[in-house]
């Protein structure tokens, strides 16, 4: 009896000694996002559970808007950040575990009704406003296509303010993925079908979400979920 009880000290002991990883992600449905209970769930959000739960780590998933999110993950120790694109101007803020999703493909949507609205190419975009969320791999994107913050491109730290400022005429596109699109449509009681994707931006098709990690993440925790994360990979397609 004194074995055990000893045995279970030890393993306590152990646990307790294994950092936390704090978790931070943004609203980006349907891969991660907030319920009606408060929790952060989706998608990515399901997979990246999975992967902590099977390297036994310790963790705590907080949403914020993604510029604090990213702040956070470049400052904070031990802080993971998902669902992140992996971009050469991101490669050294952190460490990566790769991938995350399967790539998706954007587009840039308006109102279907709005038939003043022609574009053949993206550089045609630049005679309207897009709304996006600021800092994001879409909006650095377009940065370096030479569209301009204020001028051709409205910026937002609240996801689901760009399309309810497309439904109000208030901006003429919207920049996203077609799930994330019907999703948001769904939850303002709009159909899906008020929408058009007139164009596909192609800057993130081949490019997969990943988890990031701080610089000072602690090392054996990193490489317990990078093998949690490819042995997740091996068994499953998706998301």
């Amino acid at each position: 009896m004194r074995i055990c009880w000893l045995a279970l000290l030890l393993l306590s002991c152990f646990s307790s000694a294994q950092p936390k990883l704090n978790v931070v992600t943004e609203e980006w449905v349907p891969y991660n996002f907030t319920d009606e209970n408060g929790e952060i769930v989706g998608r990515a959000s399901k997979k990246v559970r999975e992967v902590l739960d099977a390297a036994e780590v310790q963790y705590e998933i907080r949403s914020y808007p993604w510029v604090r999110s990213m702040k956070l993950a470049q400052s904070k120790k031990n802080t993971m950040i998902y669902s992140i694109y992996r971009t050469n101007e991101r490669e050294n803020l952190f460490l990566w575990a790769c991938p995350l999703l399967n790539p998706v493909k954007e587009f840039l949507f308006k109102l279907r009704t709005r038939d003043d609205i022609h574009i053949e190419s993206l550089d045609d975009a630049k005679k309207y406003i897009i709304s996006l969320v600021r800092g994001s791999i879409s909006h650095e994107y377009l940065l370096e296509q030479g569209f301009e913050n204020g001028v051709n491109l409205d910026l937002t730290a609240d996801p689901s303010a760009s399309p309810r400022k497309l439904l109000a005429r208030r901006v003429d596109f919207i920049i996203t993925t077609e799930y994330t699109a019907y999703e948001r449509m769904k939850e303002l009681g709009h159909p899906y079908e008020l929408l058009e994707a007139v164009h596909e931006v192609k800057n993130a098709d081949e490019r997969r979400a990943c988890m990031a990690f701080n610089k000072d993440t602690d090392p054996e925790l990193l490489s317990r979920v990078r093998k949690a994360l490819a042995d997740h990979n091996a068994r499953f397609v998706g998301p």
